[in-house]
């Protein structure tokens, strides 16, 4: 595809010190929009390629609410939590068209950037993360680290709809729906369950960001799932932890046990409980 400047997107409500520390390394080598709540404007001077946008806007808009009104949470976990992980692709939506961007790479406000975005090749105008291993009703990927188009908002919103309102579709979820009832699991329906059956009922065609990749420089690279994870493209165990976290090298590199070599990472996810890993001394012992 044609080599154009992509923006990163942030997408946050509510001050998080890991926040601040994530914009002062993702931001050195790219340019950073910071959709939040007030809370979070004076986030936009640590530099001059940070703009905050205020996220009431969008949360005010009629279709996103037309949305959440006929939103069922599927889910252990809170209506708010997971309603506000499906309006980020809404946001993202309407952000693409008052900015009059095709694309946006969006991180999540815990994932933090360690190259540029735009030093990489990606080979589709969508590109998210979609683990291999899909047992036991997982149906699930990711856009923690995501490269989104207009037509990614487009097909979600349609699934959405197939989902949630006109119940078109809803047969794809059932069998999850209960799984998760049936052996108590946490969890459930969320918007990564809605990320995997675009790819898999090929409404998209993404690439697959668990695959390395190239720099314009031809140096692979790879997008990591996150930090206590060991998963990747070639299996659950692919890469080498130390005290139940990836073992991260000089140079930001991690180590494929599989194919017995080293790969320079783009990206660490500090998940969950991983977070308070992102603290002031994150930027000092990381190469970006």
């Amino acid at each position: 595809m044609d080599k154009k400047e992509i923006d990163c997107v942030v997408i946050h409500k509510g001050y998080q010190p890991y926040l601040k520390y994530n914009l002062e390394i993702t931001s050195k080598n790219n340019n950073v929009y910071l959709i939040g709540d007030k809370s979070l404007k004076f986030l936009e001077k640590i530099r001059k390629n940070i703009t905050f946008i205020d996220i009431k806007k969008y949360e005010e808009d009629a279709k996103l609410n037309f949305y959440k009104n006929n939103f069922i949470n599927y889910s252990t976990n809170s209506f708010d939590f997971e309603w506000f992980c499906f309006a980020r692709v809404f946001i993202i939506n309407n952000f693409l068209n008052e900015f009059n961007l095709n694309q946006i790479f969006h991180i999540d406000s815990d994932n933090i950037l360690l190259t540029n975005i735009n030093n990489l090749h990606f080979t589709n105008e969508n590109a998210f993360m979609i683990p291999y291993n899909q047992e036991s009703q997982r149906m699930s990927a990711s856009i923690h680290s995501g490269l989104i188009s207009q037509s990614f908002c487009d097909e979600f919103s349609v699934l959405f709809e197939d989902l949630y309102i006109n119940k078109k579709k809803f047969d794809l979820i059932e069998e999850k729906i209960a799984h998760h009832k049936k052996y108590n699991l946490p969890g459930g329906i969320c918007d990564m369950t809605l990320y995997y059956i675009l790819h898999k009922e090929n409404l998209l065609s993404p690439q697959n960001l668990f695959e390395p990749l190239s720099t314009l420089n031809n140096e692979e690279m790879l997008f990591i799932n996150h930090l206590k994870s060991a998963e990747g493209p070639y299996g659950k165990e692919n890469f080498e932890l130390k005290d139940g976290k990836l073992k991260i090298y000089k140079g930001n590199s991690v180590a494929d046990i599989i194919k017995n070599k080293k790969i320079k990472i783009c990206n660490i996810h500090y998940q969950g409980g991983s977070k308070q890993f992102v603290n002031r001394f994150t930027k000092y012992k990381l190469s970006y």
